[in-house]
């Protein structure tokens, strides 16, 4: 999912925010908001940092177009130097475990370590490999039916905006 949508995505459903708000909070033009969440442009590193804080995300989630489109716990902002939870389980190889003393071990965690809530745990743990490549299709096909809602949506909105416009056009022409 595009820059954009995930942008859209966060306006609409997380903060429930019109472009017009946005823009008014964050100190820039409705048309940069417009213009990003359309693919137009791309946003400056400094603002992609504001963004990333208003909607409380990291910049890997509004970046990395093959995730999901809702923000785990793991791509919070508020969370990015404390991102391993209590209950959560952590996928590492085991050659980046040293055991300290009979007792305890200490893991590296390298960029893109996956980490797991419960369910996730389990699934991992019990299922086979082909569950897990199912799973996989499963969500990567859920992930391309929200982003291919999310751009109709998109694009209602901007069909509706440009009615609106001429409209008014129309009605400061008369």
């Amino acid at each position: 999912m595009s820059l954009g949508l995930k942008l859209y995505y966060m306006r609409t459903r997380a903060k429930k925010v019109t472009q017009t708000q946005m823009a008014k909070d964050l100190e820039i033009r409705q048309a940069t908001i417009s213009n990003i969440e359309q693919g137009i442009s791309q946003p400056s590193l400094p603002l992609l940092k504001t963004l990333c804080r208003y909607f409380d995300v990291t910049p890997t989630y509004l970046l990395d177009e093959e995730g999901p489109v809702r923000p785990g716990p793991a791509e919070r902002w508020t969370n990015r130097h404390g991102l391993i939870s209590s209950g959560h389980y952590v996928e590492v190889p085991a050659n980046t475990v040293h055991k300290l003393t009979p007792n305890t071990c200490l893991v590296a965690l390298l960029p893109s370590t996956p980490i797991y809530d419960e369910e996730a745990m389990q699934q991992r743990v019990n299922g086979t490999t082909e569950d897990l490549v199912e799973a996989y299709r499963i969500e990567q096909t859920r992930r391309r039916s929200e982003a291919e809602q999310l751009r109709h949506e998109l694009d209602s909105e901007r069909r509706a905006s440009r009615l609106r416009r001429r409209g008014l056009k129309h009605e400061a022409e008369s």
